[in-house]
Parts: structure tokens; sequence; C-alpha cells
């Protein structure tokens, strides 16, 4: 089981779906999906499985407690795959660096407007 924590916008490549953090609530998580050109969007409590196909479940989770203004933008993904299935970062994707000076110029694949 694989856990990154994800902010409100960015996304996240499991095999063939891509999943992005839409928005973040008190008791769970709203998230887009996109599989082969079908986008859904579905709110999922945290703690409880969302299951993508037979062999991929991913689980939403609140961060730690790190200040109020920092929880209600981000939670953390668990994400259940078996090893043949590759899981990627949007960040990973793009070749974006946090050190990098051209952050302005960066875009992520999952920000949605």
């Amino acid at each position: 089981m694989l856990t990154v924590t994800r902010r409100v916008g960015e996304s996240i490549k499991i095999g063939d779906y891509r999943l992005i953090l839409r928005a973040r609530t008190v008791g769970g998580v709203t998230l887009t999906t996109i599989h082969r050109g079908h986008i859904s969007i579905k709110e999922v409590e945290f703690g409880h499985p969302l299951k993508l196909d037979h062999e991929i479940t991913v689980y939403p989770y609140p961060p730690n407690k790190e200040g109020i203004s920092k929880l209600f933008r981000q939670a953390k993904i668990s994400v259940s795959a078996p090893e043949h299935i590759k899981i990627v970062r949007d960040e990973t994707e793009t070749g974006f660096c946090r050190r990098n000076s051209n952050i302005s110029r960066q875009s992520f694949i999952g920000v949605m407007s």
C-alpha cells in the first residue's frame, strides 16, 4: 500500500486511472476519476474504500493535525494495488521540482479551475 498526501487540485495516476482531489470536507473528500475518456465525480468518506476496479482500491484519510488552514486543503490517499500497476504523482510526470526557479511556468496535469 502506498500513501501520498494530495492538495486540492493535485492528481495521481494509478495505472489507466487518473485521480484528482477535487475538494476536502470535514468527513471526506470529493475525487474526480478519469478512465479511458470517462469522467466521474465521487464523494468518499474518510477510511471507506473506493474500488476503481477489482485490483485497485483507494482509501482517503485526513492529514495529521498540522494546523487548521492546511487541514481543509489536503488529504492522504492510500492506494492498494498490485506491484505491476504503475503509480505516478502529477509533479513527477511533469518534471516539477520545488527548488526550481521556474515554478510559475510549471503546469499540473490535475489542476481544475
